[in-house]
């Protein structure tokens, strides 16, 4: 079974790791969570919500898929069907994990970690992170701040009573009925306009605004998912290619390798 590992100096020293080649290890996956910095360029093509912990909090989610195991925007060759890949998808395979003293540390995923010395190394001859490595630490250094950022937003949209359960209906072809998914939360719209006007200044200062009115509009995007369901429907079943990715409306990204977020 694959795991992540905490990437070490002097462990890794003669190690190599093999760079993604497309999302495979996505392809399975129902939402990614996301940050503030990127809502712009997610708003386009992402139906986002809220999902909360055991803890109660509030975490700041883009659907992927529709309960089915498969995440709808990535091909059956492993790339996304979409100009924007969320920032979490884009640094594998590195990542920030918790290690038994719940610190945060920067790990690669263990069946990328190579002999091979024709891959890029992990550690450079002054024993340093190789520069594509340190820039992928960099980038999810920055992904990191950014989500406790918006974590406190969350947290302060929570505190103002306007996030509430989001029962989602998904329509599907005849003669299937519309599929229901639970355990989703959104913006009350209603009790957002009419909070206090103190605490409505507060959730502006602080950015938690732009987070409601960010998902409120991205709910339209639903409909993104729906088109990208019946476009695999339609692959499977081997229907005329025509009815494929340009009645989707859906371009495959060109970001490969890009860690920036936009």
């Amino acid at each position: 079974m694959s795991s992540w590992i905490a990437v070490s100096r002097t462990e890794h020293a003669n190690k190599h790791w093999r760079p993604r080649s497309g999302y495979e290890f996505a392809a399975a996956q129902q939402a990614v969570s996301v940050v503030v910095a990127e809502l712009s360029k997610l708003l386009p093509h992402y139906a986002m919500g809220f999902l909360q912990a055991e803890d109660g909090a509030y975490q700041l989610i883009a659907l992927l898929g529709l309960g089915s195991g498969q995440n709808l925007y990535v091909t059956d060759n492993h790339q996304w069907l979409c100009s924007y890949v969320p920032a979490a998808m884009r640094a594998f395979p590195f990542a920030l994990h918790n290690d038994p003293a719940a610190n945060r540390v920067f790990c690669i995923y263990d069946t990328h970690l190579n002999d091979d010395d024709s891959l890029p190394r992990l550690v450079n001859a002054d024993g340093e992170l190789d520069k594509l490595v340190a820039e992928s630490l960099d980038f999810i250094t920055q992904c990191e701040q950014n989500r406790l950022v918006t974590t406190a937003a969350c947290a302060a949209l929570a505190s103002a009573g306007v996030i509430e359960p989001w029962p989602v209906s998904i329509n599907r072809p005849q003669p299937q009925e519309p599929l229901q998914i639970n355990g989703l939360c959104r913006i009350n719209e209603e009790a957002l306009g009419k909070l206090d006007a103190d605490v409505f200044a507060g959730l502006r200062t602080s950015g938690a605004l732009a987070v409601a009115y960010a998902q409120l509009l991205s709910m339209n995007q639903l409909s993104v998912l729906e088109r990208l369901d019946q476009f695999h429907s339609e692959i499977v079943s081997q229907q005329p290619a025509n009815s494929g990715l340009g009645n989707v409306g859906f371009s495959l990204s060109e970001d490969e390798g890009s860690l920036m977020f936009d």
